[in-house]
């Protein structure tokens, strides 16, 4: 992780200069200048930092400058495998490209790659693009992490909320049915990928995600393949009806389901327990990636909705907290 005390570059933006390596990190204000002029449309960028100009940036990257350049940096730091390229204002280009896709999730590679200047086609698709998808991915080592507080007996019992989520994908077709039920989401009447997300009550923070299984699989089976066993004697997750369908008294006990005899008190406090984490899957969903049918292969959805939940955590770190519970 990089100090806060970190300098930063000044740079001059020259997109013909392939050779320049950046060697520190961009500062918010460089990243604005960057992300600007990476766009193959002129804009009327004039060096002020307004509120216009940040969301006129995010309409395009879904986040604003300052989280752009804490991945940015972040990444930088911590990767040993970067080339010279990928370390220059070219690199660059291809991180923003990243964001703009899983942010407006074009139709086509020509979609994406003309919304750059400095794209070519052939950098817009095929490992290229998956490269950078998934180096915001791995960010999750150092951004989705299940910390030891959690485990604390002098914390309070409740700690995390847990939820099941289903993304569209194109439907598998079946040799013999025409449904795949597996598949088969009923929040969607469409097939789907499922993950489970685990977010910690008393911080903004993610601290678990597991999937992608198939949407048919129940979510109280998705959370006894993993979550389960890291939920510590004595604690308990906030979880909707649909965890205590399946008969399993015994992990009951790390389960505080909506509950009819509860004081109102702590009925109202599940309850917002349970909106707090609905607010962050529909964050997840103002990327189109993940809110539109996903129509690339199946198996490449794991980076997306890794990139995203990465990405929305960042936000989270940098203003965008979620309400207390």
């Amino acid at each position: 992780m990089l100090s806060q005390n970190t300098t930063y570059t000044s740079i001059d933006i020259n997109h013909n200069k392939s050779q320049l390596v950046v060697t520190m990190p961009f500062n918010p204000m460089a990243v604005m200048t960057m992300g600007f002029a990476a766009l193959s449309k002129e804009q009327n960028w004039n060096g002020q930092w307004t509120s216009a100009r940040v969301a006129t940036f995010k309409k395009h990257y879904g986040s604003c400058p300052i989280v752009l350049s804490r991945m940015w940096n972040d990444m930088m730091a911590t990767r040993t495998d970067l080339s010279r390229d990928d370390r220059s204002v070219k690199g660059f280009d291809k991180f923003l490209m990243a964001h703009h896709f899983i942010w407006a999730y074009p139709k086509n590679i020509q979609l994406l790659a003309s919304h750059f200047k400095h794209i070519a086609e052939r950098d817009a698709q095929g490992k290229q693009l998956w490269r950078w998808v998934s180096m915001l991915a791995d960010l999750k080592a150092l951004k989705i992490v299940w910390h030891r507080d959690l485990d604390d007996p002098n914390r309070p019992i409740f700690i995390v909320s847990v939820d099941g989520t289903d993304f569209k994908v194109w439907e598998k077709k079946h040799p013999h049915l025409s449904i795949d039920k597996g598949q088969y989401s009923h929040k969607f009447n469409h097939g789907a990928l499922k993950y489970e997300i685990a977010i910690d009550l008393w911080t903004s923070r993610v601290v678990w995600i597991n999937g992608p299984v198939r949407a048919g699989v129940h979510d109280r089976v998705l959370f006894d393949s993993g979550l389960e066993s890291k939920i510590q004697p004595g604690k308990l997750v906030i979880t909707d009806r649909v965890y205590g369908q399946q008969d399993r008294p015994s992990a009951h006990a790390k389960l505080a389901l909506p509950n009819d005899m509860d004081r109102k008190t702590m009925a109202n406090f599940k309850a917002r327990a349970r909106c707090r984490h609905e607010t962050f899957n529909g964050r997840l969903k103002f990327f189109r990636a993940l809110s539109d049918t996903f129509h690339h292969n199946p198996d490449k959805h794991v980076h997306v909705f890794e990139a995203v939940c990465v990405t929305v955590q960042y936000q989270m770190d940098n203003g965008g907290k979620l309400f207390d519970v």
